[in-house]
């Protein structure tokens, strides 16, 4: 809602304005907040209305005359914009610092992401075209997403988590080659079980994770670590950049794949 017309809603509130008494209101608020001065002869030609009309909205509106309405609406549009100009100023340094904070763990994320796995991961989604994901947690968003892209490209595909059962999962894997799994800790026990069931079967095996330093991580052949800012606090439920990253690496090894021709657009 535009600022002038919550300033003509105040004022017309309980008051019986008729449209052409509405319109004058209108008028005068909008040229407050344009910061153009308007005398009630000025006014009242503008509006081809006598400037008896102007003083009886006035008085409707509970004000002696013009003089006392023009006064009380610079009052409020004036405290609408210092009020504004407050909020704005309350959410700025917060918001220059998380975008700093986002930028920084951008550029940490990206500059460790090697380039030699993403040429190994590529080579992998291009000799298989079914692929089974494993996600943990709030992992699975990922896993649900990444497992969601390629099969608009045609794979098959097939998403698991830790809800399923082992014997779920060990039937499910047998016509599988390559296993995608996605673990923020990269420690959850059933996580590190499946892991080793794809290796012992002689699955590659892909972990994308925020803990590089993880179980699962010296067990998975190829690994993809998200800078995690909780890695050492633990609280996974605080908002952090770590999502953000771990859609965009995703969308980049998406891109990075049609660009070589592993995928085509439709």
């Amino acid at each position: 809602m535009e600022k002038s017309e919550k300033v003509f809603l105040d004022y017309i509130h309980d008051k019986d304005l008729n449209q052409s008494e509405k319109d004058i209101l209108s008028y005068l608020i909008q040229k407050k907040f344009e910061n153009q001065q308007r005398s009630i002869r000025r006014a009242a030609d503008d509006l081809f209305v006598s400037t008896t009309s102007i003083i009886r909205v006035c008085k409707k509106l509970g004000f002696s005359g013009y003089s006392e309405f023009t006064y009380n609406l610079g009052l409020k549009v004036t405290q609408m914009v210092d009020s504004e100009s407050e909020s704005v100023a309350g959410i700025h340094g917060p918001y220059e610092e998380t975008l700093e904070e986002f930028a920084e763990n951008f550029k940490l994320t990206f500059g460790a992401i090697g380039e030699k796995n993403i040429e190994d991961f590529l080579d992998e989604i291009e000799r298989n075209k079914m692929v089974y994901f494993y996600g943990a947690g709030f992992s699975t968003l990922f896993s649900n997403y990444l497992a969601k892209k390629l099969e608009l490209f045609g794979y098959y595909v097939s998403n698991a988590s830790t809800s399923d059962s082992r014997a779920i999962f060990f039937n499910n894997i047998q016509k599988y080659n390559l296993l995608i799994i996605f673990s923020r800790s990269g420690e959850t026990s059933k996580v590190i079980e499946k892991v080793q069931i794809a290796k012992d079967k002689g699955l590659k095996t892909v972990l994308f994770t925020g803990n590089r330093k993880s179980t699962t991580a010296q067990m998975a052949d190829i690994v993809f670590s998200v800078l995690d800012p909780t890695i050492e606090s633990q609280r996974e439920f605080q908002v952090t950049s770590f999502e953000s990253n771990m859609f965009m690496l995703i969308d980049i090894i998406l891109i990075l794949a049609v660009k070589r021709g592993i995928m085509k657009e439709y």
